[in-house]
């Protein structure tokens, strides 16, 4: 299915890209560290593979607009306040992991219309694909859908926008906003939210947040 999602050629669609390749100035140095560590012989000949190097992609680190990159504080607040021009007076749906709780907690969409919450499982998601995609779809089609549900949230961003559905894959944009106002500079744990890109990530101390159980439509 990433696959499928990658070959498309629908206009309405936008396939992004981690930007991994060229000229890494603009990253940090721990990121540029990590980026050629990844960045192997084998993985470029793969990527090589399955790439059309004549098509214009887009980039996927816009989901991660502070712990990569070389430059400020401030430089990194004013990309989150253009990505949240996205769902600015939007009315929203979420569809994240057991234990994400995108926003909860901070400011992050809190300019948003309206949160509604489809909860799916933290790990093996695709497992219960269709049930997701059902409920998904039977929701209102004006509404904008955050994905935030590792490489599910591609193949279900892909498919809703096949049913006339706005839908981003969000990545990990709510960790991202916590690492950022910790003012850290590096990525650590958030105790009560789930992370499955960091050491004991997956041990995540359990909280009830009336406003968040109110937004919540399915637990699939």
């Amino acid at each position: 299915r990433l696959l499928e999602v990658l070959n498309s050629n629908d206009e309405n669609i936008l396939i992004a890209l981690a930007d991994n390749y060229g000229n890494l100035d603009k990253y940090s140095e721990q990121s540029v560290r990590e980026i050629r560590h990844y960045m192997t012989k084998q993985v470029r000949a793969e990527h090589a593979a399955i790439l059309d190097k004549n098509r214009v992609y887009y980039n996927a680190y816009i989901t991660r607009p502070y712990v990569l990159w070389r430059d400020s504080w401030e430089d990194a607040r004013n990309r989150f306040e253009i990505l949240k021009q996205i769902w600015d007076k939007r009315d929203c749906i979420i569809i994240e992991g057991e234990q994400t709780r995108m926003g909860v907690g901070n400011d992050l969409f809190d300019n948003a219309a309206s949160i509604r919450r489809i909860i799916a499982p933290a790990v093996d998601a695709f497992e219960k694909y269709d049930e997701i995609l059902k409920v998904a779809i039977e929701q209102q089609e004006d509404f904008l859908y955050l994905i935030a549900l590792g490489p599910v949230a591609t193949v279900l961003a892909y498919d809703l926008s096949k049913s006339s559905h706005q839908a981003l894959d969000i990545g990990h944009i709510d960790l991202e906003y916590e690492w950022f106002l910790r003012g850290k500079g590096v990525r650590q744990a958030v105790p009560t939210k789930f992370n499955n890109e960091f050491d004991g990530g997956a041990e995540v101390i359990d909280i009830y947040d009336e406003k968040y159980e109110s937004q919540i439509i399915k637990k699939v």
